[in-house]
């Protein structure tokens, strides 16, 4: 950490939300799937989260599922929706699935 306070490297600026909606809306356009890689789990578990899947240039759809608390290997909820740009999935995506603004893995991210 000192050396990256004596660099200037820390703290590290904010992030504004805008450019992050428009670098996975990038990343979703070129890619066709957003996030592209799943975290390892262990076998025959639920995966926690959401994933926005490219259909066509004007079709968007992200999808979310959630293990139940008590018990991983059973599906509590699920759901879609629908949108017509990368945008405004990605925005959908930002702030159900990693709870932004806030908090970005120690970079703050604001409006």
């Amino acid at each position: 950490m000192p050396d990256r306070i004596a660099r200037g490297a820390w703290p590290h600026p904010p992030l504004l939300f805008s450019e992050l909606v428009h670098h996975v809306a990038g990343v979703l356009q070129r890619e066709g799937l957003f996030p592209a890689l799943l975290r390892p789990r262990p076998e025959n578990t639920v995966p926690d989260g959401g994933i926005i899947e490219k259909q066509s240039d004007l079709r968007y759809v992200y999808r979310r599922q959630r293990p139940l608390a008590i018990n991983p290997h059973v599906l509590a909820e699920q759901g879609e929706h629908v949108f017509s740009t990368a945008e405004d999935a990605a925005h959908h995506y930002l702030i159900w699935d990693l709870n932004l603004p806030g908090d970005l893995d120690g970079w703050q991210v604001v409006r």
